[in-house]
């Protein structure tokens, strides 16, 4: 089996520079290796070197024969190679019981029994092999013989790294002759007497002296002109007197002379170093002659270049468009005045066409697409593009601005590409224009299509976003009552889908709420770059933002002084106010005002005109009579208006002349006239009232009818409006429905008490079969499958009780056959043991429980019955709570009564359903979605104890998500009875009742024998 590490190359590289692997004997090695066997009475002492095919030993004491000779081994027979592999000490007592060891072929080869490695590191922290002893039989290795080989170890380690430095130093030695042999620069090494003592052969190419003529000469003589003869001796003198010079590291220009006389400049680099208590000089030379020649041609034309770029700077500078440059490699260069204001800031010398866009925040004509990096301008002249009229949008602190881009690469004669530039000329104001422009005349054409309204305003908002390009446009009317504005139209940008924003769902906002109530609160425009919480009211908070929404301008539609309405606009970028705009705006909303008022009153009279025709039409239609009459002082009746349909009501038609009450009188049955009587002269006085009463219609057939009327004044006219309807179908209905009630409330009776006795008959095999599973769970003899068996069968039957339980209990309760003991009892003690009962089931869940319990709450109530209601909610919060949340029982008093809330962090319940949350076998849509079980029996259970209790049960969302079950008790009063009529109680505790069948049924115990007062937490609420 191969390790990572043993192969590692650069762990390799650094074994074979210790030189170890090839060399023979190491004293200093074998030293330790003795000192070790001895000290720890190990019978071998090894330092182990791990290479990639053996492993070899540097050093070894108490080996003999072929081994000791060789001093070598394969791989396959090494311990150290562990040692190697994990990076720290192997201590094995007996390899042969050892999982990584037992294996080797060395235990049974060389009698290798126990073993103690320590690892051998480099001073780079690699694992080279181990520095280990070994013994032919089992050997507990103590504390202090494991110190000492760890001592040893790290004395061996420390003769590795002596061998790694000093191989280095000879390597360096070696590569530094190497280097100076082949360097360009001459090399002088001078001792502080100023002799030469190194001379390489670019120095005698430089000077014309061979290292053996140079080597032990004066410096001074060989190569220093001799007018800086005194100079250079004075310098070593302070040199070898203070022993620092002050040239060190610098780069010196000196005047030099060769061996023919030649003087020429010279650049010189030296160093100083001290070795063997003596200063050395380091000096590196070369000839600058050529250099100095070209560096004052250089600076001649630098100068021209630093007078043409001034020009050209100030040239770039004065211009209105902004100009930009790349270099011959792409790279940003240049910023012209225009350029660094718009942006703030002066370009970034060395930025590639990949980032530009990114930068400096470059877009597409519609401002929102950033362009990618091959559309840039400057990036498509680089390419080798002429770009002209390129059109770009930059988004500024101060908002977007659009400029028109030419660009063009610059190359030289031979075509060598030496970079691009770019003029961008801002037609921002030009453009703002133009768009004014079109909306005005856009505008202007939907007001002299439009041939209603409101339809004059749904296509002015879409005209005014589509020509600006703005998000959204909304259209908000002000109702006829004023109370409120109303969203009317909402048009969005093309290719945006902002359904949860602009939605058809209706949105209303009063006076002074959100953008249209503000608008019209102010009866001006409002521009705001968007906050949105006070002018995105609404539910649409959240949804704007994640819309982008950035810029919210409403601008009122008004008749006169009066606001109809309001024009708002959502634009997904900060747009600062445009006084532009907004007066372009203003002038929309003036004519749109008029426009509107003119249409909505020709579009009312069109109204109002079909809606008499539609009302006569449909009042033609109806089976009921519509009238309309006018009392006069005296009493008497005139028609102002009758339906022409009266003949299903009266078996005819009412005669208009005359007096119509006389007339109506006479057509009512003789046992209902004192009632009309009554009817016609609350109307007379001017009130509102109705009547059903028989009336004898003109073709002799008796009906049912059923007149309103309602009194109504014009001046000191007293009209009476009314409709009579024929409703004798109605009351034969009504009779068969009673009828069918009472038969229904007969058959629902009989199924509750049919349902009583079947599920209490179920309890009885219901008890045998656990029984009997009790009994075989008791019997030693069972096996272990049988027995899961037989547990299974017990979970189910309980499970079963438990429903049946309930059942029997739901129905009792509906019969009034359920009885409650009640006796004066705290119930914080109550709730105390109920949630103790249930702290092991919340800690499974890791659910955190709170109890605020009020010490002094005496309520009166059945103990087992209240429990039982307790334990529903407490074991409903444990069961819909997720892992890790928070479960708070409190009580207290709360106005004269008993207060018990239990709260969950859980799943909750959808809002809609609260109403049905204690029906039985109701359960909630989220936890039958979530796959939880349940019954929807326990919540239906809890409710009618409390309500036994006279006590009320309720839920609600808690604060923060789940849910909040609240029961309400009385207080302990004056000792009394709790329950509902017809209930008994025994003076031993167990209830007794009698239902409608004259059986008694006793609740003290269940089919099984278990008394129900042990039974905790039987049934749990399933109703989620």
């Amino acid at each position: 089996m191969q390790h990572a590490r043993e192969f590692d190359a650069e762990r390799l590289g650094v074994l074979r520079a210790t030189g170890l692997l090839e060399a023979g004997r190491s004293p200093s090695l074998d030293r330790l290796t003795g000192l070790a066997a001895r000290l720890i009475g190990a019978p071998v002492a090894l330092v182990s070197l791990v290479d990639a095919e053996r492993q070899r030993f540097a050093s070894a004491c108490g080996l003999d024969g072929e081994l000791d000779e060789t001093r070598e081994t394969p791989l396959t027979h090494s311990f150290c190679r562990h040692v190697v592999e994990e990076r720290r000490p192997l201590i094995v007592e007996d390899a042969r019981a050892d999982e990584r060891l037992r294996g080797n072929p060395a235990v049974a080869e060389y009698d290798a029994i126990a073993y103690a490695g320590f690892p051998l590191r480099s001073p780079d922290g690699h694992v080279l092999g181990s520095f280990c002893v070994l013994d032919t039989r089992p050997h507990r290795w103590t504390e202090d013989q494991l110190a000492t080989l760890a001592d040893l170890a790290a004395a061996a380690e420390s003769e590795i790294a002596l061998r790694l430095a000093n191989r280095e130093q000879e390597l360096a030695a070696a590569r530094m002759q190497a280097v100076l042999d082949s360097a360009q620069d001459a090399y002088v090494a001078i001792a502080d007497d100023g002799r030469v003592i190194a001379w390489n052969a670019a120095a005698e190419r430089l000077f014309g002296y061979s290292a053996a003529e140079a080597r032990g000469r004066s410096v001074t003589e060989l190569i220093i002109p001799e007018r800086y003869h005194a100079m250079h001796e004075s310098g070593l003198a302070r040199v070898r007197a203070t022993g620092r010079s002050q040239l060190t590291g610098q780069r010196l220009q000196l005047a030099a002379i060769d061996r023919s006389g030649r003087e020429f400049q010279a650049e010189m680099t030296v160093q100083l170093s001290q070795e063997q208590d003596e200063l050395v000089f380091h000096a590196f030379l070369h000839d600058i002659t050529d250099r100095m020649v070209a560096l004052a041609e250089l600076e001649r034309r630098g100068q021209e270049l630093d007078d043409e770029h001034t020009f050209l700077q100030a040239l770039l500078d004065s211009l209105d468009a902004g100009v930009a440059a790349c270099d011959s490699d792409g790279r940003l260069t240049f910023f012209n005045r225009a350029l660094r204001e718009l942006h703030g800031r002066d370009a970034t010398r060395g930025e590639t066409e990949e980032t530009w866009a990114q930068a400096y925040d470059l877009y597409a004509p519609d401002g929102r697409t950033r362009l990618r990096p091959e559309e840039v301008p400057l990036a498509r002249a680089y390419a080798g593009e002429a770009v002209r009229g390129q059109h770009l949008v930059v988004q500024t602190a101060t908002g977007p601005r659009r400029f028109v881009s030419n660009a063009r690469p610059i190359d030289a004669a031979d075509g060598r590409r030496l970079g691009a530039v770019v003029a961008m000329h801002d037609i921002t104001e030009a453009h703002r224009a133009e768009e004014l422009r079109r909306a005005r005349h856009k505008v202007a054409q939907v007001l002299s299509e439009a041939t209603s309204a409101e339809q004059a305003a749904v296509r002015v908002v879409a005209a005014i976003t589509d020509a600006l390009g703005w998000l959204c446009g909304e259209y908000w009317q002000v109702d006829e009552h004023r109370r409120r504005i109303d969203r009317v139209s909402s048009h969005t940008r093309a290719g945006r889908d902002l359904h949860r924003f602009s939605g058809e769902w209706p949105l209303s906002f009063v006076r002074g709420a959100g953008l249209p109530g503000l608008t019209w609160k102010r009866g001006a425009d409002v521009w705001s770059i968007v906050e949105p919480d006070r002018l995105l009211a609404g539910g649409r908070i959240e949804v704007a933002r994640e819309y982008g929404v950035r810029t919210a301008i409403g601008v009122p539609v008004r008749s006169g002084r009066r606001v109809v309405g309001v024009l708002a606009f959502f634009l997904d970028d900060e747009l600062a106010h445009d006084p532009d705009v907004v007066a372009m705006l203003d002038a929309v909303c003036a004519h749109l005002g008029r426009f509107v008022e003119r249409r909505r009153a020709e579009d009312l009279t069109l109204a109002l005109a079909s809606a008499r025709r539609d009302f006569d039409r449909v009042v033609g239609q109806l089976n009921d009579y519509v009238w309309t009459v006018e009392v006069r002082p005296d009493g008497r009746t005139r028609s102002v208006y009758a339906s022409p349909n009266g003949l299903g009501v009266f078996g005819g038609t009412l005669p208009t002349g005359g007096d119509l009450n006389a007339t109506l009188r006479g057509l009512v049955h003789p046992e209902d006239r004192a009632d009309f009587v009554a009817f016609h002269e609350a109307i007379a006085a001017g009130g509102d009232s109705e009547i059903e009463c028989r009336v004898v219609g003109f073709d002799g057939v008796t009906r049912w009818v059923w007149t309103r009327a309602t009194a109504r004044r014009d001046g000191d006219r007293l009209y009476v409006d009314g409709i009579s309807t024929n409703v004798t179908e109605r009351r034969e209905v009504a009779e068969q429905r009673e009828q069918q009630v009472e038969q229904l409330r007969e058959l629902d009776r009989m199924k509750d008490e049919l349902a009583a006795v079947v599920i209490h008959e179920l309890r009885n095999p219901v008890g045998v079969i656990r029984g009997y599973a009790e009994m075989l769970l008791d019997n030693p003899k069972l096996d272990d499958l049988a027995r899961r068996h037989v547990a299974v069968v017990d979970r189910t039957v309980l499970h079963l009780q438990r429903l049946v339980d309930d059942l029997l209990d739901l129905a009792r309760l509906d019969a009034g056959h359920i009885s409650i003991e009640p006796l004066p009892m705290p119930a914080d003690r109550l709730l105390r043991d109920v949630v103790d009962n249930h702290r092991p089931g919340a800690y499974g869940k890791n659910l955190i429980v709170h109890e605020e319990l009020d010490p002094d709450l005496p309520v009166l109530g059945d103990a087992q019955r209240l429990r039982q209601a307790l334990d529903n909610l407490l074991s409903n919060a444990i069961k819909y709570t997720p892992e890790g949340g928070t479960i708070r029982v409190v009580a207290g008093r709360r106005d004269g009564a008993a207060v018990i809330e239990i709260s969950d962090t859980g799943i909750g319940i959808p809002p809609e359903q609260y109403p049905h949350l204690f029906s039985r076998f109701f359960r909630a849509s989220n936890a039958t979605r979530d796959g939880i079980k349940g019954t929807g029996l326990g919540l239906a259970v809890t409710k009618a104890i409390v309500d036994a209790h006279e006590g009320e049960v309720s839920a609600r969302p808690a604060p923060g998500g789940g849910t909040t079950f609240t029961v309400t008790l009385p207080l302990r009063s004056e000792p009394g009875r709790i329950g509902r009529p017809g209930q008994t109680s025994s003076s031993c505790g167990a209830s007794v009742s009698t239902d409608a069948t004259g059986r008694t049924a006793r609740s003290d115990q269940s089919a099984t024998g278990t008394p129900t007062a042990t039974r905790i937490a039987a049934t749990t609420s399933e109703n989620w």
